[in-house]
């Protein structure tokens, strides 16, 4: 298999402009549809839900990647295609691009609000280490009693 054979079988778009448009379309509505699962996931503290969102997210993202590769290296070709399915994804990465940002906020807080809890949940710990004291006749005893099981 030669590089130009062996590169048109690991394209995601198809030599059809417009179907290829059409496939950018439909990952960016899966993306959308990824990011609307995290934003509930987020917001509903699901944290599980998310973990699983992210791994099969991964497989479409790497898809979305190749795919918009593909798209800047043929640019060209995409000045004839339809305007109306370049103006629905001009629309669609708009959206995935306004929801990935809100996810990160959220994202941002949840960090900090942990972190913070981390932090206060620490000096709790500390304070607490702080006031515990042992007496010191119950340290004595422990010696005592294995001096007394020594003898």
């Amino acid at each position: 298999m030669n590089k130009q054979t062996q590169r048109q079988s690991t394209n995601v778009l198809g030599q059809d402009v417009n179907q290829a448009l059409r496939e950018l379309v439909r990952l960016n509505k899966k993306l959308i549809e990824f990011a609307d699962q995290e934003t509930q996931s987020l917001v509903t503290s699901d944290h599980m839900r998310f973990a699983f969102t992210q791994q099969d997210k991964e497989s479409l993202a790497r898809q979305y990647m190749q795919a918009s590769e593909e798209f800047r290296t043929r640019l060209d070709d995409f000045r004839h295609a339809d305007k109306s399915i370049l103006m629905q994804l001009e629309k669609l990465q708009v959206e995935l691009k306004e929801k990935t940002q809100n996810n990160n906020v959220l994202i941002n807080q949840i960090k900090t609000r942990a972190a913070a809890n981390t932090q206060s949940t620490l000096f709790t710990v500390q304070e607490l280490g702080q006031r515990v004291s042992f007496p010191d006749n119950a340290a004595q005893k422990g010696t005592n009693k294995e001096e007394r099981v020594a003898s």
